[in-house]
């Protein structure tokens, strides 16, 4: 068998392939074609390379030849085969894509069908790479759960066993009483053996009397047993409800460590966009849009979270760039009645086009646009009295147009642009160590992007539509692993979409408006992981871009 690579197998082609393509070694379709450059003989490169290892002649004509003589074939012939359709090499995987041979490299290295091997210890199934997330973290029965309230479990734990110590000092004192009660009930033997003697001698007169002293001490001893199995089902049941708060708290932690929305949160709030003030609800469970109060003035290119019961709107550009935060109260339930007021947080400066995220009782800013320079700067806003705002370090390269996700104590900054232009895109992935303010420089996006929206899963960013360096408004969809730096292709969004926005409820990702070319759009997608597809939901009441939303 040949230790090399070979040309194309001719099956895997859409149409016939002229004779004249096929390599006259390996009699495969041609893979870097070459000649003999007297008779115009044509192979793969590696198919001669291997053969002129043993022998200094053409195979075909037995001319002289070596590799630095070979040729390279005209323009012509290397278009003509660059354009031949070929099938994906995982079709047996249930891949059905068919492209041009120029393109077939690129399309493998992100094929959804690349065979993947599960990494959580114990398993080892192979399956495809579309399917290795899913897998991982929601059917594998070899997975791991992270708790991410170790010190709430800890200190139930500790209680837990704080009671269990007192239940078992009452059990010894309890068994204490027992054995003082079997000590009783042998001397009351004893007793009554005396007493049958005694009884024996002074039936008439002592019958009466012994009687009613053996009721009055049965009578104690089935009073302090009864006592005791009070107390120990009291405990016991104790012991339960212990166990049962341990089982919810692990319910709710496991729900956390999915990334999957909880309790009540089933509601989208989409605030502002290009050239509107208007704000709007989404019921997720009632598939309906309503209105709420809008902002005071048109803002967009902002960031928003949600905090102590509030949606708090972070900067952006009014009539120019603005340093201020705005908040509505959300408790107990937002409506059109609940206007917006002004917050005592301000951002480091006037900024639009930046990316925040939520830490703590901070909110972490990154990059944005001042008006006059793009920042590189990240920085921490603190939410409580005195408001005070640090510098906490600088990113490699100044952004704007990024997005930000945070994972536990570490902040991960993707693509963006240096500048205004679509051509200073970038691809770069940088992970910001929050406790240790390092930066460090991680395996880049597959392409060069700005102006898209992210969203978190697990342990992966999922990276949606935005533009590239030639300005192309996208659909693609990627997920990015954190931890292994590696990424794959998700379907497809139903439209090209960049300056959306997008939020996780549940397993589904949720896209809402966004740009396709110099257009706004007021359709929203949703993605589900579980059936692995897109669906469209109901349409805004208005087009959006630029525009930043919230659940709640």
């Amino acid at each position: 068998m040949a230790s090399y690579i070979q040309g194309y197998d001719e099956e895997r082609f859409a149409t016939t392939v002229n004779r004249n393509f096929l390599c006259l070694i390996c009699f495969n379709v041609l893979r870097e074609p070459v000649l003999c450059p007297r008779n115009q003989h044509c192979f793969c490169r590696s198919c001669i390379t291997k053969h002129l290892e043993n022998s200094r002649r053409c195979p075909t004509c037995a001319d002289e030849l070596t590799v630095e003589t070979l040729a390279e074939p005209n323009r012509m012939v290397k278009d003509m085969l660059n354009e031949l359709n070929i099938h994906c090499i995982y079709i047996d995987r249930g891949c059905q894509e068919i492209l041009q041979l120029q393109h077939l490299d690129n399309h493998e290295v992100t094929c959804g069908f690349t065979p993947a091997v599960c990494t959580n210890q114990g398993c080892g199934a192979t399956l495809n790479q579309r399917d290795l997330i899913h897998h991982q973290s929601e059917l594998c029965e070899f997975r791991k759960l992270k708790c991410h309230s170790c010190g709430e479990m800890a200190k139930t734990l500790a209680d837990m066993e704080k009671r269990i110590a007192n239940v078992e000092k009452n059990m010894a004192t309890n068994m204490g009483a027992v054995v003082t009660m079997e000590t009783l009930m042998k001397n009351m033997q004893t007793s009554i053996a005396t007493n049958a003697e005694n009884v024996e001698r002074n039936m008439a007169t002592n019958a009466a009397d012994i009687k009613t002293d053996m009721d009055e001490k049965l009578k104690a001893v089935n009073n302090e047993v009864r006592g005791l199995k009070t107390a120990l089902v009291e405990c016991f049941d104790e012991m339960k409800d212990v166990l049962v708060k341990m089982e919810d708290k692990i319910e709710e932690n496991t729900r956390k460590v999915r990334n999957t929305a909880s309790g009540d949160k089933q509601n989208i709030i989409v605030v502002g966009g290009f050239g509107t003030d208007s704000v709007e609800m989404f019921n997720w469970r009632q598939k309906t849009w309503s209105p709420l109060q809008s902002l005071p003035k048109k803002r967009y290119a902002a960031t928003s979270f949600v905090y102590n019961n509030h949606v708090t709107i972070a900067g952006g550009y009014c009539s120019g760039q603005v340093d201020d935060m705005i908040r509505m109260n959300i408790n107990p339930n937002p409506d059109l009645s609940v206007h917006w007021s002004n917050c005592p947080v301000k951002l480091p400066a006037k900024l639009a086009d930046h990316s925040s995220v939520l830490y703590n009782d901070h909110l972490i800013v990154t990059g944005g646009y001042s008006g006059n320079a793009v920042s590189d700067c990240i920085h921490e806003v603190q939410l409580v009295p005195p408001y005070t705002v640090k510098t906490l370090s600088r990113m490699p390269e100044p952004r704007r147009d990024h997005s930000t996700q945070l994972f536990d104590d570490n902040l991960l900054i993707v693509g963006g642009s240096t500048t205004d232009r679509h051509q200073d895109n970038l691809s770069s992935v940088v992970l910001y160590d929050i406790k240790k303010n390092e930066c460090k420089q991680l395996a880049p996006l597959p392409y060069e992007v700005g102006k898209m929206a992210t969203v978190r899963w697990g342990d992966n960013i999922v990276v949606i539509g935005g533009e590239d360096k030639r300005d192309k408004t996208l659909d693609t969809v990627i997920i990015y692993n954190v931890k292994t730096e590696q990424s794959h292709l998700l379907p497809s969004m139903r439209c090209k979409r960049r300056l959306c926005t997008a939020v996780v409820i549940g397993n589904n990702v949720v896209v809402l408006g966004g740009a396709s070319g110099f257009f706004a759009q007021k359709s929203v997608e949703t993605f589900n992981f579980g059936s692995y597809s897109w669906q469209e939901l109901p349409e805004m009441s208005e087009t959006r871009s630029s525009h930043t939303a919230v659940v709640v």
